[in-house]
C-alpha cells in the first residue's frame, strides 16, 4: 500500500517552485558574493516544551502516530542483530526496488521477538513485515506503520556506525558536493513516483537551509522532544523550501525522520562516499 501525500506529515506536497540543490540560498539574511557568512555563535537549546512557531501548526490527531512511533523505538531498543548486508539495502537502496523492502522484512525477522504485535502463526511471508502496515487515526487518516519503523532503523544506525555524521554551511553551499547529491539522488530515485521525487528534493533543501540545526537534530538521538524543536526551527527557517507561505501544518515526528534520511543523503554526498555504514 502506498500512502502518498499522507507520507508528507499532512503538508500539502503540491507545492509551488522547490529550488534545485543549487539554487538554494538563505532568504533571511543578505548573501555574501562568496556565498553564504559564516556565523559561529553558542548554541542554546531550546525549551522542549515550546510550541511551534507562528504559522506552523501540529496535526490535531496524532494519537495513532504517537504508538507508531512507540512500538519502533522499543523495536530498535531491543534488537540485538544489525546485520550490516540487510541494512545497506534498506537505507541505501532504491525506493519502490524490491531489494529494500526485503531487506527490511530480514531485518525485523532477524529481531522478531522485538517487533510488537507479531502476528500469529502462521507468520506471513516475505517482504509482509515491511510493507505498510496501515493504521487509521481517529479521524480516518491512514499512516504506514512501516514508515516509523524504518525511521527508527535509520537513526539508530547513524547512531552506531556513523556517530560523528555532520553537515556545515560550507559542506552544502560546496558545488562539488551538490553535484555529487544530484548524481547520486538520480540514480537512487530513478523508480521513485514524481511525488516522491519532490517531496526528496524539498527536504533536501531544508537541510541545505539549516545544516547545523539538522546536525543538532540528529545527533539528538533519543530525546524526542528535543529533536522535535529542531524540527519546528528547520520548517520555520525553510519554509521556502516548501514553495508556500501559508500555515504549515506537520506530524513532527514523521518530519524528524525525513529529514534525517535527507541528511544521511547530504553526509554521504559530502564525504564523497557511497555509504555511511560499514563496507565489507
Amino acid at each position: 500500500m502506498r500512502m502518498g501525500s499522507m507520507e508528507w506529515g499532512l503538508v500539502a506536497v503540491m507545492m509551488a517552485a522547490v529550488p534545485s540543490i543549487g539554487a538554494v540560498q538563505d532568504h533571511d539574511r543578505p548573501t555574501p558574493v562568496q556565498g553564504r557568512e559564516v556565523v559561529v555563535e553558542a548554541e542554546r537549546l531550546p525549551p522542549t516544551n515550546a510550541p511551534p512557531p507562528p504559522g506552523i501548526t501540529i496535526q490535531p490527531d496524532r494519537l495513532t502516530n504517537r504508538i507508531l512511533d512507540e512500538k519502533a523505538q522499543m523495536f530498535v531498543r531491543c534488537a540485538r542483530f544489525f546485520p550490516v548486508k540487510l541494512l545497506h539495502r534498506v537505507i541505501d537502496g532504491k525506493p519502490n526496488s524490491p531489494a529494500p523492502l526485503f531487506a527490511m522484512d530480514g531485518f525485523i525477522r532477524a529481531n522478531m521477538a522485538c517487533w510488537p504485535d507479531l502476528p500469529h502463526s502462521p507468520i506471513p511471508a516475505p517482504p509482509d513485515l515491511a510493507s505498510c502496515w496501515p493504521a487509521t487515526t481517529s479521524m480516518g487518516l491512514p499512516v504506514c506503520r512501516s514508515v516509523y519503523d524504518r525511521g527508527a532503523v535509520l537513526e539508530e544506525a547513524i547512531a552506531r556506525f556513523a556517530p560523528d555524521a555532520e553537515l556545515t554551511t560550507r559542506q552544502v553551499d560546496d558545488p562539488a558536493v551538490q553535484a555529487r547529491l544530484e548524481a547520486m539522488e538520480a540514480n537512487r530515485l530513478s523508480l521513485a513516483y514524481p511525488d516522491e521525487r519532490l517531496r526528496a528534493r524539498a527536504l533536501q533543501c531544508l537541510v541545505r537551509s539549516e545544516p547545523e540545526n539538522t546536525t543538532r537534530m540528529v545527533r539528538a538521538h533519543g530525546h524526542p522532544a528535543l529533536q522535535t524543536q529542531y524540527v519546528y526551527r528547520i520548517l520555520d527557517q525553510g519554509r521556502h523550501c516548501l514553495g508556500r507561505q501559508g500555515a504549515i501544518e506537520v506530524e513532527p515526528l514523521y518530519f524528524r525522520y525525513a529529514l534525517t534520511d535527507a541528511f544521511y543523503r547530504w553526509v554521504v554526498a559530502a564525504r564523497g562516499v557511497d555509504t555511511l555504514l560499514p563496507v565489507g
